[in-house]
């Protein structure tokens, strides 16, 4: 070997031995420390997300964090000016879903088809907008859909609305708005084939029933079943309620909102909403039977669908009463592990060494491995707490979990270190904080849970 690659090799051995030394595998540099959570496989059923049950079922087997409640206008207002709330949260189990801490989504619907001959509108509405829609019996079922236009119709509808909304908007068991009100299920649509097709109102109409769910209920995130230009402008998110059928999902919704569309009801062309999902969730229900999805053969599928459109949660019509532990649960886990957000604490770095009154700054990344964001304002939370667990310092940082995008994110914080905090080893842990509790409310996708909720990131020393 020459005599100077052989001298280069030795110095470049040299330098590598040295910087070996150097940098321990827990050490930054500037007296810096760097930890790396470890990373857990587990299912987590955290907020507002996963499967959705129905809310007048409480035997789901299934975990659920959501329930779907279907309000009928019949229910909610039996009689004129009279609104049954009390009798709607005893039928739809909302006291006893507060308990278990499960939110609710909400949807009004005027017209649901079944197998008998009924109506959804209360008798005192259908007198007074003068038998104003038409009785059907087709395909669909057998109900009535109102006329839409009818304007006694929409101005009760707007009183519907804002008594709802003075009900449920500050409520915080209620985790979303489905515009439900307009065609059938409240799905916006109405049937358009046959021998007796219903026509569908215009947007001069729909915009009115939209537009009085966005004036009352200002402080839920609302959902439509497609892309409409109001929904665009208030950013709302969108519900799939033929999920798993690849025609409607992906040559339907998700065509639809990439790429905008013409509907077949209107003939009025609709925007799209390429990035709806990053600002208000994608949800909806399975098509026909649910547990085909998850056998062998579907469940790629069924992943495929759900990583398209971004999907944070999936119900009523859901596998809430699948066998746990049964031959579909391993592709259930996929799936739940999938969809919605999942939180990885991944890294940080902060000072090793600090003292009583100093402040700890830290960097820590978090990889959103789900598909969406989460969708509200929780706050990021670090504290230090001693060996006993007792929290001795904590901050609430700036940091906006909604931005958390699928990928690496970025949290910047500075910790103060109590004054007289007495010398020792402290541990270092981060929570996101349900604003309601004030105590934990996500659980991140790492070890190092503690018995209060919150996860050890690392440790700091504290000296005089």
């Amino acid at each position: 070997m020459p005599k100077n690659v052989e001298k280069g090799i030795l110095i470049f051995l040299g330098i590598v031995s040295i910087l070996f030394v150097a940098t321990p595998m827990n050490a930054g540099t500037d007296g810096k420390t760097v930890s790396f959570p470890v990373e857990t496989s587990e299912v987590l059923h955290n907020p507002y997300m996963g499967f959705v049950g129905d809310s007048r079922t409480l035997d789901v087997v299934q975990p659920v964090q959501l329930v779907h409640a279907n309000l009928t206008w019949r229910d909610l207002e039996p009689e004129k000016g009279r609104f049954a709330f009390e009798e709607i949260e005893q039928t739809f189990h909302f006291e006893e879903w507060r308990a278990q801490g499960v939110k609710i989504n909400l949807r009004i619907v005027l017209d649901y088809p079944s197998d008998v001959s009924h109506m959804d509108i209360p008798d005192w509405l259908y007198e007074e907008i003068d038998e104003a829609g038409v009785w059907y019996d087709d395909e669909y079922g057998q109900g009535f859909s109102p006329d839409y236009a009818n304007t006694i119709l929409i101005r009760y509808h707007e009183r519907l609305i804002a008594e709802v909304a003075r009900r449920y908007n500050a409520d915080p068991l209620i985790a979303f708005v489905q515009l439900g009100s307009i065609g059938h299920w409240g799905e916006w649509h109405t049937m358009d084939e046959g021998e007796n097709p219903i026509d569908f109102p215009g947007q001069r109409v729909t915009d009115q029933y939209a537009g009085h769910y966005v004036r009352y209920f200002t402080n839920k995130p609302l959902l439509m079943r497609r892309p409409h230009e109001i929904a665009l402008n208030h950013k709302m998110g969108l519900y799939n309620d033929a999920f798993g059928k690849r025609d409607a999902t992906v040559d339907g919704f998700y065509d639809w909102y990439k790429n905008g569309y013409v509907s077949w009801l209107t003939q009025k062309k609709e925007p799209a909403m390429p990035d709806f999902w990053k600002n208000a969730p994608s949800g909806g229900e399975f098509s026909a039977n649910v547990l085909n999805y998850f056998s062998d053969a579907q469940i790629k599928e069924t992943l495929y669908q759900a990583q398209l459109t971004h999907v944070s949660w999936m119900g009523p019509n859901s596998p809430v009463r699948a066998e746990a532990g049964g031959p579909l649960q391993a592709n259930i886990d996929r799936f739940l592990k999938t969809i919605g957000y999942r939180f990885v604490l991944y890294k940080t770095v902060y000072e090793e060494i600090r003292k009583p009154g100093d402040t700890l700054h830290i960097r820590l990344l978090a990889k959103n491995k789900g598909i969406a964001p989460f969708y509200f304002r929780w706050p990021l939370e670090l504290t230090l707490a001693d060996a006993s667990g007792k929290v001795v310092s904590s901050i609430r940082s700036g940091a906006d979990i909604r931005k958390w995008l699928p990928g690496t994110n970025e949290a910047i914080v500075h910790l103060p270190i109590a004054r007289g905090l007495a010398p020792g080893t402290y541990e270092l842990s981060a929570a996101i904080v349900d604003p309601v509790t004030g105590q934990p409310g996500i659980d991140f996708a790492n070890e190092g849970r503690t018995t209060d909720g919150r996860y050890k990131i690392g440790e700091l020393e504290v000296i005089q």
